[in-house]
């Protein structure tokens, strides 16, 4: 019956989407790496992105080029099946989990590391106690990890789950945030101001929030019905940066809030009042990651199989569809320099997108010009019926950015624009036809 149910909701959800809004996911580049994307994310000033890969043979940390995924440096490295890494507030150096040692590192070519602390003191015999994830202070040198364990001699799990916060620079134990729990944090986040740290976990699912200044414990929200023997899978957590009050969070609870909670989305908890809203009851969009744009007026949600897209001013699901052709969306993470994201598969592919949430704006004149390739590796022909014997053009890229200005003769209607030296991405081509500006979308291949 679950399954009838969960396949009646995708399917709303489908059809639900082709009432949206014009909007669009726009594959720019992707390509094949030498392993399972463990962790990733955009090194300062965000010209490169850092890379943990779990490959069949060997393991790598690898750099590259988010303009075109080209391989920047690549270093052989044991990677753990839970690795992650997270940058120092500085964004000079790097924190990673790896296994049951966590170390501060640098980015030279060896990635040197400066202090490393371990769980090694707390190992039992038959049972080790490894790290599941990250998070760092953004005002004092703390990193917060969270654990779990397995018994060498069986299958089951073991209670050797715990939030630790760890002083990074010296290495030292700080405080054991939680005692031993048996039920897995599945998200870990820390306020952008320093001030809180929050949790989640799956199961029998709750909201803890620590005030960072005292370490102690002041939100225990259980989110979970305590009738109901069916686990809660939580998901994210984002703290606000516009109201301070509130804490996004993600996934699917069964304690409900209203008779339209489906239990599964995202939703926004008062941390003031303890209350709890879900954002578009009545719409089926995931309840898994969450990303925030345009000074949080949208969330991407993204999963493996479905792009979710809530834009928060006008109250509305403006995109709900599975992800084109080579768009990945395993793992996501977000470029607010360039309006861009990278995605990984679940296998060793990475591609880069964009999403434009008012792609129909560069046809308004289909009948008038037509544009072939699109997309291009080179050159793009224009079908223009413009009279003027010369035309002005130029070309801009996604940040505004103009690459060329300059004027063409009109052969027989037949434009035509040289794109090859240009990296792989989104462009804006503009043209004055006939004292008229007309703007298209270009997208070039790599």
């Amino acid at each position: 019956m679950k399954n009838v149910y969960l396949v009646l909701l995708v399917t709303i959800g489908l059809l639900s989407a082709s009432s949206l809004k014009s909007a669009e996911v726009i594959p720019v580049w992707n390509t094949t790496v030498e392993g399972k994307v463990q962790d990733m994310d955009f090194l300062k000033g965000q010209n490169e992105i850092l890379m943990l890969l779990r490959g069949t043979t060997e393991d790598y940390i690898q750099r590259r080029n988010p303009e075109n995924g080209e391989l920047i440096s690549s270093k052989v490295e044991s990677i753990s099946d839970f690795a992650s890494f997270v940058l120092t507030p500085d964004s000079m150096r790097f924190v990673q989990i790896n296994g049951i040692d966590a170390s501060l590192r640098m980015f030279d070519e060896n990635y040197t590391k400066i202090k490393t602390f371990s769980l090694q003191n707390i190992q039992e015999e038959n049972i080790v106690v490894y790290l599941t994830s990250i998070a760092v202070d953004p005002i004092r040198p703390i990193a917060y990890v969270t654990t779990s364990g397995f018994d060498k001699t069986s299958s089951i799990k073991p209670a050797r789950v715990k939030v630790i916060a760890y002083n990074y620079e010296t290495g030292e134990h700080v405080k054991d945030l939680t005692p031993y729990g048996e039920d897995e944090y599945t998200a870990l986040e820390v306020s952008h101001d320093g001030r809180y740290l929050a949790t989640l976990n799956d199961n029998k699912a709750y909201l803890k929030v620590w005030d960072l200044e005292t370490m102690e414990l002041i939100i225990n929200e259980p989110l979970f019905d305590v009738n109901n023997d069916d686990w809660c899978r939580a998901k994210d957590i984002y703290f606000s940066k516009i109201e301070e009050n509130v804490i996004y969070i993600s996934g699917n609870f069964t304690q409900k809030i209203s008779s339209n909670d489906l239990g599964s989305g995202a939703y926004k908890y008062y941390m003031k009042n303890k209350t709890r809203e879900l954002i578009l009851p009545n719409e089926i969009y995931g309840s898994d990651k969450l990303i925030f744009i345009d000074n949080e007026s949208r969330i991407i949600n993204t999963n493996t199989g479905i792009i979710g897209v809530i834009n928060l001013k006008e109250n509305q699901l403006e995109y709900y569809k599975l992800p084109p052709e080579n768009v990945f969306t395993t793992l996501v993470r977000y470029s607010n320099a360039g309006d861009y994201f990278i995605g990984a598969s679940y296998n060793n592919r990475i591609s880069k997108f964009i999403y434009d949430s008012q792609s129909n704006v560069e046809n308004n004149y289909d009948d008038e010009i037509r544009i072939s390739p699109n997309p291009t590796n080179g050159f793009v022909k224009i079908n223009s019926n413009c009279s003027e014997p010369l035309i002005n053009y130029n070309i801009s890229d996604t940040n505004g950015i103009l690459l060329i200005q300059s004027t063409m003769e009109n052969n027989s209607n037949n434009l035509q624009f040289d794109f090859s030296p240009y990296p792989s991405g989104v462009y804006f081509l503009t043209i004055n036809c006939n004292n008229q500006l007309e703007t298209y979308k270009i997208i070039k291949e790599g």
